[in-house]
């Protein structure tokens, strides 16, 4: 497949003339635009989906993958600013949860359009730190046995084909290491709407830990259980999809504004948190 130095950072899905919303969408450690496949044409006639195409991976997979949280922030936030001419929204799952969240918070810090909404799977809220052990370090074979016995999932016809352990690897591990090191003590709120999605079955991260995330909400926050474990969006991107088109479609009087009128933050909730 060609590569180029200058591979577009998203993809963009089922391209739509006039687009009312574009809903950028970040994958999970170690995913690639591919994880939102079909998204494209499942949203139309109104929603245009940009996926995101990380370092390493797909079309940029001569690149040398980012092992910062910031350094993909801002590669994301440069790649992204210049399609900001329509609303627009956020998903983001598991480590693109964290980083469509801090997107959002440099759209703000920067007097930028804010996100109509922002949602966010089966990811740690940041005030909660780092839940597991860190395993971005390890040696090979201990960083994939311990991510067998984490998530499972990684097919035996990749595990025991060295080639492709040698694309597979590096670009995980990168991510591992880059939310591994993230900063948890500086985290803030996301002054837009936030709808977190959490699998029924997840047992790297609880539902009942993902509520947390209520406290890094300003305008407002939802909270959806759905079917599945951790990489959920396997068996419920239907049910997803639907609570995006949803939310996006109530949100449509505040087009442009970023804001809520009335949110669903528990008093003192945003206490103690610092860089908003």
């Amino acid at each position: 497949m060609p590569v180029s130095a200058s591979a577009p950072k998203f993809a963009r899905q089922a391209a739509l003339a006039h687009p009312r919303v574009r809903l950028f969408c970040l994958p999970y450690a170690g995913g690639a635009a591919p994880v939102f496949a079909g998204w494209g044409e499942r949203m139309k006639p109104d929603i245009e989906v940009w996926a995101a195409q990380p370092r390493a991976r797909g079309m940029r997979f001569r690149e040398t993958p980012l092992e910062t949280v910031e350094a993909m922030v801002e590669e994301y936030f440069t790649a992204l600013r210049p399609s900001l001419d329509v609303p627009f929204a956020f998903y983001g799952h598991s480590l693109g949860g964290l980083l469509a969240f801090e997107i959002t918070r440099r759209l703000h810090a920067e007097g930028l359009p804010l996100p109509e909404h922002l949602f966010i799977g089966a990811s740690g809220p940041p005030h909660l730190g780092l839940i597991h052990e860190e395993i971005g370090n390890l040696p090979d074979a201990e960083f994939l046995e311990a991510i067998q016995q984490r998530y499972g999932g990684i097919p035996a016809a990749v595990l025991n084909e060295p080639e492709l352990m040698q694309i597979f690897l590096p670009p995980l591990k990168a991510d591992f290491v880059a939310y591994e090191r993230y900063n948890f003590r500086r985290v803030g709120q996301a002054h837009c709407p936030m709808t977190v999605f959490a699998g029924a079955a997840d047992s790297v991260l609880a539902p009942h830990l993902l509520e947390e995330w209520e406290r890094h909400a300003a305008a407002g926050f939802a909270m959806e259980t759905v079917p599945g474990d951790h990489f959920f969006l396997t068996e419920s991107t239907d049910v997803v999809l639907r609570r995006i088109r949803k939310s996006l479609e109530e949100g449509s009087g505040r087009v442009g504004s970023g804001q809520v009128s009335s949110g669903h933050a528990r008093p003192g909730a945003l206490a103690g948190l610092q860089n908003s």
